[in-house]
């Protein structure tokens, strides 16, 4: 494989920049084949890699020098070819596999792409039918106000060109007291709420921000180059990781193989794996979602009194079923264990080790799979990875977006000063670790299902950021990034902006540039679903040519804490 030419520094220290644009389904296979030669438990057949048929525009349809549409689309695509394993070891042939590059471009906004009673994301706040459906989990932890919204921002720090990250981990009060802040504040506006908490933030040092963050237990994070955070401890650590983690557990006895169970009236490649996702937010319910849709039975398992977006279950719930309990109680502690004791896959994505204090880390989960005779696989998702100094800190998109300079390198394309950062104009990280996570899942299942033990996987938001920054990656030039621009007339993304404002953004300018929106063979459609008719999401991006074996939903989205007696299908 010749190697990938780029140039140093076009946006910033530690950037590689193209020396010539490729077409993005060219680009496409370039990046399927590099994944494929570092990835140990990947195939290395050109056949099977060439099976996959990328289609779509030249251009990139998402704003910006990161090549986040690509990564999309690959990283499906390499799903699919996993699937398409699993079915040859169930005697099915899927045929060829097609992945448009243009829906892998939406991909990251699927969040916000959703129709109800032909109402758009913006429009559904205001329907009392639909709010009725909703289960309230956000408990007005982002939305209920200006100040608890730009709790969320980027701000200038006392250093020079040094800016800072901040996030309210879901809880603007106890946040902002910390600073001396109300988060009752008598602001009018979103404008306003950022004047006065940037007044208050740029009174600090990056470090003593940092410092304060932690002595708190609230996440935040400086913006760097991507020079600064490869130089780092942390930085460091975690490239000495593989970006798609899964190794057997030393841990486990020789269980047997697990073949994949027959299903005749389910031929996707997951129909019978049983999966708890614990987790909320968006990267590990992104990850369900895409088990789900290869036929996995998935059970996202909720805490009633945590905080979650409610948009989010209007579209990262497709498939599964949503089961409230409280771990604090011992009675659902107990449900919990019946459940994950029938369960191939524990997903979960809260602060690394919480779990185990209630009873399932790793290591307990493990025990139950020993004991049981058949091998688990368990897949930890965090932000900044395994191990290292801050592996167990609390973390989001945004918190990995500043650690590993996407952000710092967005801000200089988008033509700010030297340091002043904004986020990439999608939930990148969160959305693509969560299509990594699934093909870490499903690499672990065929393992499993080829040699037994039980399986441990790790993805990390950072991780997935950082890979986009590499040489053998590279970012769009100047040029290119101009190009999409000009085209596509986004609206200016700065360093006040929550993600939900940059989704309007872009899907915004999607609807006015491009037939993206309309075009039917990019959605699910569901004609009844518990928050009305005619909800539509964005598709599954794998379609394999056999299509009763394609990735769907078989049934729509679902409010939060839907199923309190849930129990495995079989």
């Amino acid at each position: 494989m010749a190697p990938h030419q780029t140039t140093q520094g076009g946006f910033g220290p530690g950037t590689y920049v193209d020396t010539a644009f490729t077409p993005v389904p060219k680009e496409c296979r370039r990046l399927l084949h590099y994944f494929a030669s570092i990835t140990s438990q990947f195939t290395k057949d050109d056949a099977l890699l060439d099976s996959v048929d990328f289609v779509g525009g030249d251009l990139p349809i998402i704003p910006g020098p990161l090549k986040a549409q690509a990564m999309s689309a690959v990283l499906h695509a390499m799903c699919g070819i996993v699937g398409k394993e699993i079915s040859a070891m169930k005697g099915i042939d899927t045929g060829k596999i097609t992945i448009n590059t243009d829906q892998a471009g939406m991909y990251p906004a699927s969040a916000s792409l959703v129709s109800i009673n032909s109402q758009k994301p913006n429009d559904m706040a205001l329907d009392p039918a639909i709010l009725a459906a909703a289960t309230n989990l956000e408990h007005g932890a982002l939305m209920k106000n200006p100040m608890h919204l730009r709790a969320w921002s980027i701000y200038p720090t006392k250093d020079a060109k040094v800016w800072y990250q901040i996030m309210s981990n879901l809880d603007a009060p106890g946040f902002l007291k910390a600073y001396g802040m109300d988060s009752e504040a008598p602001v009018k506006t979103n404008d306003e709420a950022y004047e006065l908490m940037k007044a208050e933030f740029s009174q600090y040092s990056a470090g003593e921000l940092e410092t304060k963050n932690i002595e708190h237990g609230f996440c935040g994070q400086t913006c760097y180059t991507p020079q600064q955070w490869r130089e780092t401890l942390m930085g460091k650590r975690l490239a000495g990781h593989p970006i798609f983690n899964v190794s057997r557990a030393r841990a486990t006895p020789d269980l047997p193989p697990v073949p994949f169970p027959c299903t005749p009236n389910d031929k996707r490649p997951l129909a019978g794996i049983k999966v708890v996702e614990l987790a909320r937010v968006i990267a590990a319910p992104a990850l369900g979602a895409v088990l789900s849709s290869f036929g996995a039975e998935v059970v996202k398992v909720e805490s009633p009194d945590l905080p979650d977006p409610n948009a989010l279950q209007m579209t990262l719930t497709a498939g599964k079923y949503t089961c409230p309990l409280d771990l604090n109680r011992e009675e659902d502690r107990l449900r919990l264990h019946k459940l994950i004791e029938g369960a191939d896959v524990v997903v979960q994505a809260f602060r690394r080790r919480s779990l185990e204090r209630k009873g399932f880390g790793l290591e307990d989960i493990l025990q139950m799979a020993n004991k049981r005779g058949k091998g688990v696989v368990y897949l930890d998702l965090t932000c900044y990875g395994p191990d290292g100094t801050y592996s167990e800190r609390p973390g989001f998109q945004q918190i990995a977006d500043a650690a590993s300079g996407c952000s710092y390198v967005c801000g200089k394309a988008y033509g700010f000063e030297e340091g002043v950062s904004a986020l990439p104009s999608l939930p990148v990280a969160d959305m693509l670790t969560g299509a990594a996570g699934a093909l870490d899942v499903m690499l672990a299942l065929r393992e499993r299902a080829q040699h037994g033990g039980s399986y441990h996987c790790d993805a990390a938001l950072t991780a997935i950021d950082t890979i986009q920054l590499k040489p053998e990656f590279g970012l769009y030039s100047p040029e290119i990034v101009k190009k999409i621009q000009d085209v596509h007339r986004f609206a200016p993304m700065t360093p006040d902006l929550h993600v939900s404002d940059l989704l309007f953004v872009v899907i915004r300018a999607w609807a006015e540039t491009t037939d993206v929106l309309k075009r039917k063979d990019f959605f699910s459609h569901f004609v009844e679903s518990p928050f009305g008719k005619d909800h539509i999401i964005l598709a599954p991006l794998v379609r394999y040519e056999n299509a009763e074996v394609s990735p769907c939903w078989k049934h729509s989205p679902v409010p939060y804490c839907q199923h309190p007696e849930v129990q495995w299908a079989s």
